[in-house]
């Protein structure tokens, strides 16, 4: 078996005897730097708005699937096994998005004509139906892409509480929300932590900011980060000090600044 260090080679030994999802889940902890190397060299190549984190959730997907179907017998090295389902899972995941966001936008670009057209026509806001129609799209075909196109966008969580007091909200009187899991982290620190990854590498170049993420929030060293940039550990940690000091006298002055004001 080539799986790694003795603890590796247990953890693989104990899940393949038992297949549990704890030992699955060891494995997956154990490689997930693979996913985050894999998914920050793929980013280097992708538009600014896939996100970082969205790749690597993707690369999570092969990860497991290659952890499931390892077979040791092989011979194969589980590293060298697992980078091409890692990638293809990403790859797999930007074909659908890329094929669904052109179809979307597509759709909403046209719907909003359609719509100020009909609203010009009749003298009010046509329904769904009307607009449909002049689209020359089945009711069915609408509803499902203006179902997509809602994804992702802001919804108040006290919309859909079936306490509120709404016509729509009274149907499902019956219905509550409980949005609390003590056993997940709360969707704030996510939140939070790509706003402030945002604020602090503002103006950074991409390898600049891929060095700041990725051995201040996922812990990888110098030489990981020299092997996902293509670069020597030593230009990494010149690339680290330069920003480190460019950071400081960002936000010395900033401070200073405000000390004034205040």
């Amino acid at each position: 078996m080539k799986p790694g260090t003795d603890q590796a080679a247990k953890t693989w030994e104990k899940f393949l005897t038992s297949r549990s999802r704890e030992h699955r889940n060891l494995l997956v902890e154990r490689y997930a730097p693979l996913v985050r190397m894999q998914a920050a060299r793929l980013s280097r190549r992708l538009p600014a708005h896939v996100a970082y984190e969205e790749l690597c959730s993707a690369g999570y997907d092969g990860l497991i699937e290659a952890v499931e179907a390892y077979d040791p017998g092989k011979k194969a090295r589980f590293e060298t096994f697992c980078q091409q389902r890692i990638i293809g899972a990403i790859i797999d995941w930007l074909r659908t998005l890329d094929s669904q966001s052109r179809t979307v936008r597509t759709f909403e670009k046209r719907r909003s004509q359609v719509t100020e057209m009909l609203e010009s026509r009749l003298g009010r806001t046509p329904t769904p139906e009307e607009v449909a129609e002049a689209m020359r799209i089945s009711q069915e075909r609408y509803a499902e892409l203006t179902r997509i196109s809602q994804r992702g966008r802001e919804v108040q969580f006290s919309t859909l509480d079936g306490r509120a007091d709404t016509a729509s909200n009274r149907q499902a009187a019956e219905r509550t929300w409980d949005v609390g899991d003590q056993r997940q982290r709360d969707p704030s620190d996510r939140l939070a932590r790509a706003t402030l990854i945002d604020l602090i590498t503002k103006g950074l170049t991409h390898d600049e900011r891929v060095v700041l993420i990725l051995y201040y929030y996922e812990n990888l060293t110098m030489a990981e980060i020299g092997a996902v940039l293509d670069l020597s550990e030593s230009r990494v940690s010149q690339i680290h000090k330069v920003v480190l000091g460019r950071l400081r006298e960002r936000y010395k002055s900033r401070l200073a600044q405000e000390q004034l004001v205040t």
